[in-house]
């Protein structure tokens, strides 16, 4: 079939001791990363998700030990019961490489979101509707494979969120 030019992500706050790349991340006043996913798999927890223990430190432990049903149809990203694994886009410069600096909010260098095969280097986890702040999309840029960017609107929202979340640094 025909490619499609655009893509539906989450944008996510993930606890930087949960991901190898949060910990990398020079998020001064923040204890979380904030990252753009691809949600390849859903299931909904059997009982009630504890948010507190779904975004903490040992979150991937926690949400691992759920019981859980797998669910092809899809999950609502506002399901307190919804599970996610997601795939990271990679920030990436307008050539498609990697800026210099952090892996994650690098705003300034970051042109474009690459959804690299092997899950930008993290291991695959579940991540809980707690930790996904809001659906956002992304159109295929015409020549660099896999690269997506973001749409202006999503782009001042992502923003302006994250200032509100983590202050002026956020910029």
């Amino acid at each position: 079939g025909a490619l499609q030019s655009y893509a539906y992500g989450v944008w996510v706050g993930v606890a930087a001791a949960v991901c190898a790349a949060a910990a990398a991340c020079a998020c001064a006043a923040s204890s979380k990363v904030f990252a753009i996913g691809n949600i390849e798999q859903v299931a909904v927890a059997d009982g009630t998700v504890d948010a507190r223990r779904a975004t903490g430190s040992s979150s991937a432990e926690y949400l691992r030990q759920l019981s859980m049903s797998q669910r092809s149809n899809g999950v609502f990203i506002n399901d307190p019961k919804g599970l996610f694994i997601l795939r990271w886009y990679r920030e990436v410069k307008g050539d498609g490489t990697p800026p210099d600096g952090p892996r994650y909010q690098n705003d300034r260098a970051c042109k474009y979101y690459k959804l690299t095969s092997d899950n930008d280097g993290e291991a695959f986890r579940w991540t809980s509707n707690y930790q996904i702040i809001s659906k956002v999309y992304l159109k295929k840029h015409s020549t660099l494979p896999l690269c997506y960017s973001l749409s202006a609107a999503d782009k001042k929202m992502v923003t302006s969120t994250m200032k509100k979340m983590v202050g002026p640094e956020a910029e």
